[in-house]
């Protein structure tokens, strides 16, 4: 009975794993044409993806203080974020890559507020086609210029054919008279910006404006201001103003010519003398000759009368 009974469970068994149904296979997920989306959703999707910090701390800009480049700084993703997309293919490396570079503010030379964004010299000369805002900060290191502030080819702005804007943050004017005693000469800083600025502007030939902003001591009408504006107009330029300092088309200049205290009382004293007339100051002058004509004559009277004079001429 117990062997009857064992036959029976196994083959109950083996019936029921014939009835075990197999597992249905899994739908094919199919690829999503990325690329068949409108450009505008498409870079809207880029920004996301390199601009989307994952820690809150990325947030805060901690390095650079001076100008749109680290005012306007965006916080970018991870790095392995931003390399996964650019590796996706060759288009969305193409069309990632010049939105990044596109979307940022990049320095011409390096200043100390230790901002990390590189400067124009350090970008590859594939991605440079696609810089389209560049910034120049003046102003630092205004008695003795870097000499790495040297405009030259491997600056690469002959590169840079889609650039439209230049900004130029001015932080000090060195020409006005509290830098008295500390300059090197009144208008040496000036002469240096103004042939570095017509050097930058004479390398980019698409250029089309010059966007000018600084702090609060930088005067419109100032020396460094007026010269920057002079070889930017003289280039053809489009000139607008940066939001910091306020400056507008058709303001009146802010430079309020200096006047050494020393001079205006040495004026004064000559203005203050009495006012003589032609007459006087002639006869003043005829009686100066006469007296110094006499004079020489009893000096040689008494040069003649002397008694060694004689003894030596006899």
């Amino acid at each position: 009975m117990a062997k009857g009974k064992k036959k029976a469970q196994a083959s109950g068994l083996h019936h029921e794993a014939d009835y075990v149904r197999e597992p249905e296979p899994q739908p094919v997920r199919k690829t999503f044409r990325f690329l068949d989306l409108p450009s505008e959703i498409r870079l809207r999707v880029y920004h996301f993806v390199l601009f989307t910090p994952t820690r809150k701390s990325a947030l805060q800009n901690k390095a650079g203080s001076v100008g749109s480049s680290a005012k306007k700084k965006k916080p970018v993703a991870p790095t392995s974020h931003r390399v996964a997309l650019f590796l996706t293919s060759h288009r969305i490396h193409d069309e990632a890559s010049h939105f990044f570079y596109s979307s940022q503010i990049f320095r011409l030379f390096p200043v100390q507020d230790f901002q990390r964004m590189p400067t124009v010299r350090a970008i590859p000369r594939r991605y440079r086609s696609s810089v389209s805002i560049i910034e120049l900060i003046l102003g630092n290191s205004w008695t003795a210029p870097p000499k790495s502030w040297t405009v030259n080819q491997g600056l690469g702005l002959h590169d840079m054919t889609y650039l439209h804007t230049l900004k130029i943050f001015v932080e000090c004017d060195p020409s006005q008279p509290s830098f008295e005693g500390f300059r090197i000469s009144k208008e040496y800083y000036t002469i240096f910006a103004g042939r570095l600025l017509k050097e930058i502007l004479d390398r980019l030939p698409a250029l089309v404006q010059v966007e000018f902003d600084g702090y609060p001591s930088v005067l419109k009408g100032g020396s460094l201001m007026s010269r920057l504006l002079q070889e930017t107009r003289a280039a053809h330029k489009k000139v607008r103003w940066g939001p910091e300092r306020g400056w507008y088309d058709g303001q009146e200049d802010d430079y309020i010519p200096y006047h050494d205290p020393a001079d205006a009382a040495s004026h004064a004293a000559v203005d203050a003398l009495p006012p003589r007339s032609p007459d006087s100051v002639h006869n003043r002058l005829d009686t100066a000759i006469d007296t110094l004509a006499n004079t020489l004559e009893a000096a040689r009277l008494e040069t003649l009368d002397s008694p060694e004079i004689a003894v030596q001429s006899m």
